[in-house]
Parts: C-alpha cells; structure tokens; sequence
C-alpha cells in the first residue's frame, strides 16, 4: 500500500481552495505586499508536522498519525469583499468537514489568527488538522543466497 505524501497532500488542498479572487500555493516563501503588489489576496498551503500516537492498541503494523496543516493568508486590506477575514470564511468553508483520501477522518480546524499587519499587509494563519492510519509496508523477504556447495550422499527411499 502506498500512503499520499505530504506534498501531495499539500498539492490537494491547494487545489480545493482554488478560486478567481485569490492566489493559492504550496509555500514557497511568505512574500510581501507592496503598493505595486496586484490586489488579490495569497493563499499559502504548507504541512506544519505530524505526531505519532501509541501504537498499543493497533498492533505492529500500523500507527495512528494526526497531520497538521497551515494556510497562511496575506491580504491589502483586512475587510471587505477581497478583505482578509472574507478570504478567512470562504476557505474555512472549504476545509470544514472536508475528508481527503486516506484520511480517517475529515478535517478539524484548531485556530485561526493574526501573525502580522503593516502598511496594508495583513497577515493571517488557518491551522488545521486531520488523521490518518500509517500502515507499515510490506518487506519481500529476500531469497536465500547459496554460499557453499557441498557433496552429500543422496539416498532414494522407495
């Protein structure tokens, strides 16, 4: 069984929260917002870490691994139509309840808030999360080597 990646992950949100009135990407890096910046908002998507949970009640084979994930949002103007906080509500739609592939179950959001605010750059980070089961992957037993060779009498029984 091969598990989706965490890019690949990445690359699915970035695709659900798609839309005409913004830009979306996995994070490159944070850019700034200048006066001859276009006044659409940017969407930044990243995998922030996982951890791994206690195995004791699954077994060997598998472990229970809550993914978290970030959206950060940068904005020229806080309110209105293109306005942080109308980005902020309309992607929260998006995610709210949304169940990936793998995922066991849909996503759960845990905060949303302000990182920083000059000159009509405003910036603000969607956090959230969703597990998922890793499943160890199989190991194919590798094949006896022969070393030696030696001479044994071989009797036939009838």
């Amino acid at each position: 069984m091969v598990m989706i990646t965490y890019d690949a992950y990445e690359n699915m949100i970035v695709k659900r929260l798609e839309h005409t009135d913004w830009d979306v990407s996995p994070l490159p890096s944070i850019k700034q917002l200048d006066e001859q910046s276009p006044l659409k908002p940017c969407l930044y998507v990243i995998f922030s870490g996982s951890t791994f949970e206690d195995v004791t009640n699954q077994g060997d084979f598998a472990q229970y691994e809550p993914l978290t994930f970030e959206v950060y949002m940068i904005a020229r103007r806080r309110d209105g139509e293109k306005g942080i906080f109308a980005v902020a509500e309309e992607v929260i739609q998006r995610l709210l309840k949304w169940n990936l592939p793998d995922a066991y179950e849909k996503i759960t959001l845990s905060s949303f808030g302000y990182v920083n605010g000059i000159q009509n750059n405003w910036q603000y980070v969607l956090k959230f999360s969703f597990p998922r089961i890793r499943i160890m992957r199989e190991e194919k037993e590798e094949p006896a080597v022969i070393k030696q060779i030696s001479q044994k009498m071989i009797v036939e029984v009838k």
